[in-house]
């Protein structure tokens, strides 16, 4: 992603981030290589959008700990370790942002969901003092220290999620196994190739030891501790209580953003990792189809679509009445069928999606 090439043109140089796409993404997907180039802009473009600043913050503090915890598995062989001394500096994220090919579209999508969670979480802050307690207060019984013990669990993940900081200050990578291994290979290989450069180490004998570090960060790896397993757990130890109708409504009033995903997860047979990518970068469509099939009144889309806001930007007044003019001719009947297919595996759906679109 460095200069533009000469043979892009003057008018295509100018379509950014197209230009970027044709410059030096070829090897990727297009969709994906636009979306590399949003949140990978040039150094001289801002990067003032509020989602792209907290999915890097999210990708770099995750990557930024895993380096940590490489260079500290990688202290036991001490050549390796004294090669990247000479980098005492965080070497992963700026190669990734010099590099960002390296990033799988799935890994940048999960990064995204986790970047607009965060800025909801910090958007509305803590629940408003007592807003909301006279619904939620019988299902969340002082006497009840499982419940309270999950809850308690649940705010201390959020706020790892809303500490401020530098994009290279490093987060708790509370990521599913997938992405952890996807990220950690990329972290290993970030610090594998600096070290075969450094001229100090066999170059053939340094992959062995880095994959070898790279399997203890692996197999101490607890995906259990992030916000989004938190607010699973909550909803279990609830069992039966968790369908009561009010408390959802609850939980979107109070704003636990978290543990409405985990609720309308329950309810829908989804995965809350589905239905908080939804709610953050589905379709508004989507978004119509999960609150009808969960009841939601048209009162209830509309303040459902205003607490989105905040990662939704093209939510306008303007744009809400219309969406909510259309969730009126929406059916329970609409809703329920467009649920079902969205529980369908994502690869199912991209591949029959490509034999429709060869076979026209």
């Amino acid at each position: 992603m460095s200069a533009f090439s000469s043979l892009i043109g003057s008018t295509a140089a100018d379509n950014w981030p197209m230009a970027q796409v044709m410059a030096g993404m070829s090897a990727v997907p297009v969709g994906h290589a636009i979306d590399l180039a949003f949140f990978f802009p040039d150094d001289g473009r801002d990067r003032h959008d509020a989602l792209m600043a907290e999915t890097r913050r999210h990708l770099g503090g995750c990557l930024t700990a895993i380096e940590i915890g490489l260079r500290l598995a990688l202290e036991q062989t001490p050549e390796i370790a004294a090669a990247l001394e000479q980098w005492p500096q965080p070497i992963c994220w700026p190669t990734i942002c010099g590099q960002p090919t390296l990033l799988g579209p799935a890994l940048l999508a999960h990064m995204q969901m986790r970047g607009g969670l965060s800025l909801m979480l910090r958007q509305f802050g803590r629940p408003d003092g007592d807003h909301g307690e006279s619904e939620a207060g019988p299902l969340f019984s002082a006497d009840d220290m499982s419940i309270g013990d999950a809850m308690a669990a649940l705010t201390l993940a959020e706020g790892r999620w809303l500490t401020t900081g530098a994009e290279d200050q490093p987060m708790p990578p509370d990521l599913p196994a997938g992405h952890f291994a996807e990220l950690l290979w990329t972290a290993t290989a970030c610090l594998a190739a600096v070290a075969q450069r450094s001229g100090t180490v066999d170059p053939d004998a340094v992959l062995p030891v880095f994959e070898a570090a790279g399997q203890v960060l692996l197999a101490r790896h607890d995906e259990a501790t992030g916000p989004i397993a938190a607010a699973d757990r909550l909803v279990r130890s609830l069992g039966e209580r968790a369908d009561a109708p009010e408390l959802m409504g609850a939980a979107l009033a109070q704003r636990r953003f978290l543990l409405f995903t985990a609720l309308a997860g329950r309810r829908l047979r989804m995965e809350s990792l589905q239905v908080a990518d939804i709610l953050v970068m589905g379709p508004v469509g989507q978004v119509a189809a999960l609150c009808r099939a969960l009841g939601g009144s048209d009162s209830d889309y509309r303040h459902l679509l205003l607490a989105l806001r905040p990662v939704r930007p093209s939510l306008s007044d303007t744009r809400i009445v219309g969406e909510a003019l259309r969730y009126q001719d929406l059916t329970v009947e609409q809703a329920d069928a467009a649920v079902s297919v969205m529980r369908t595996p994502v690869a199912l759906r991209a591949k029959l999606d490509h034999l429709r679109r060869i076979t026209g």
